[in-house]
């Protein structure tokens, strides 16, 4: 299954997925907490019943890198074979019925791959600093998608290119078995609240 693809839009449709999988994880005494999880629960509801929006906006930086991953993803490989080790695209796991993720790839080290393509600031900061400054977003994507995907850790692999120079750089994000257990009942509590305003739109509807 493609990514991108209206196979793989399909197969994520009305799920919460890898990308916005920390839109559940604050502290579960915040008010902001709870409005996260019921506001995004809420929006899964409606995605089940009618699908998805089709008002999606493109950003610069998502266009970047759309474009950019094909080549990040070629480096990548070429980069691990030379361990011996195999890289491939995959598509879509589902975790249970109601969540999933969509690693950029798995290896043959029973590993994920999370390819971005920052912009030159951020690029380099991750290259001076690694881990303490990866977005908490983009860790908690990652942990996501070991939970779905069955692996032991990812490559958080970072591309840059500018004038036709191409500039890389990999953390790796080991596998956290706290936050995935967070990860869990985080879900069940939203998948709990989305199947009841799926009852409460199909009861209420006057259409």
């Amino acid at each position: 299954m493609e990514q991108r693809s209206k196979e793989w839009f399909k197969a994520r449709e009305g799920r919460f997925t890898a990308s916005e999988i920390s839109r559940l994880l604050g502290k579960e005494t915040l008010k902001s907490t709870k409005q996260s999880i019921d506001t995004f629960a809420f929006e899964k509801a409606v995605e089940t019943i009618y699908g998805k929006e089709d008002n999606d906006v493109i950003s610069f930086d998502m266009q970047r890198g759309i474009t950019l991953e094909p080549l990040a993803f070629k480096i990548f490989k070429e980069l691990k074979a030379v361990d011996f080790i195999d890289v491939k695209e995959v598509g879509f796991y589902p975790y249970k019925k109601h969540s999933g993720a969509s690693p950029d790839g798995v290896t043959s080290d029973n590993s994920n791959l999370e390819i971005k393509c920052p912009r030159r600031n951020k690029f380099f900061k991750l290259v001076a600093k690694g881990i303490e400054v990866v977005d908490p977003k983009y860790i908690a994507q990652q942990q996501m998608q070991m939970l779905s995907a069955k692996t032991e850790k990812s490559h958080f692999f970072n591309y840059y290119l500018e004038n036709g120079l191409e500039y890389w750089h990999e953390i790796i994000i080991e596998r956290d078995e706290t936050m995935i257990d967070l990860i869990k009942s985080r879900i069940i509590q939203a998948t709990e609240i989305k199947l009841d305003y799926i009852e409460k739109i199909n009861k209420n509807s006057q259409w």
